[in-house]
């Protein structure tokens, strides 16, 4: 059977607290890993520039090593208590705006298989609008499962897999569960790259409706 991962002790010498992510370097001054708020456990303090923790190394993320499980050094790592997330007022913006937008292009997918005289897209409609709500009951699942692991300090999605997701049709379900479960809305290159999926989904409808129409 496997052993618990090694703890590292290493001290915050980066940390944005606004933001709620810094960076921790070990005493070797060698393998600095990044640190987002919800990786210490229940009942530790705000972090400040200076203090010592202990921590576990994930190296499955996409920014590089990050630290799981920090622990104020000399004490035990517990999880979090979840908390019930709230959206941001901009939050609740993007989301009904983002929802109106996928029923357009929900509607729209639906006319141009409905509507269609080509033989090849006849009776396609009902499977297509059933794939794309599949498709987002999944994203929205697996941001959850990435929610929570993030919280148990356990192995996270890889943030092109969420994209990827987005990209084939799942961006409504990943901007739902994005504001609800409060989790990816406040790292700007990924909202970035999450938009820009959407764009390109929302053009590639758009460009089919009206090829066929």
């Amino acid at each position: 059977m496997t052993g618990s991962p090694a703890r590292v002790e290493g001290t915050l010498t980066s940390w944005d607290d606004d933001r709620g992510f810094g960076f921790l370097t070990p005493a070797s001054g060698r393998g600095r890993a990044f640190v987002h708020i919800t990786a210490f456990g229940r009942g530790t303090a705000r972090p400040r520039l200076g203090e010592t923790f202990s921590y576990e190394v994930d190296r499955h993320g996409d920014r590089g090593p990050a630290a799981v499980r920090v622990a104020a050094v000399g004490s035990r790592w517990s999880a979090p208590r979840a908390r019930a997330p709230r959206p941001t007022r901009s939050g609740k913006v993007a989301l009904v705006v983002g929802l109106v937008v996928a029923l357009g292009v929900a509607a729209a997918a639906w006319a141009l298989t409905r509507d269609s005289t080509s033989p090849q897209l006849d009776g396609l409609a009902p499977w297509l609008v059933g794939g794309l709500v599949g498709v987002n009951a999944l994203t929205a699942l697996v941001y959850a499962l990435d929610k929570s692991a993030a919280r148990r300090g356990r192995r996270r999605m890889p943030e092109r897999t969420l994209l990827l997701l987005g990209l084939l049709g799942g961006w409504a379900g990943a901007l739902a569960a994005q504001q609800l479960l409060r989790h990816k809305t406040s790292k700007r290159s990924f909202q970035l790259a999450f938009w820009g999926t959407v764009a390109v989904n929302v053009a590639a409808v758009t460009a089919a409706s009206a090829l066929v129409g």
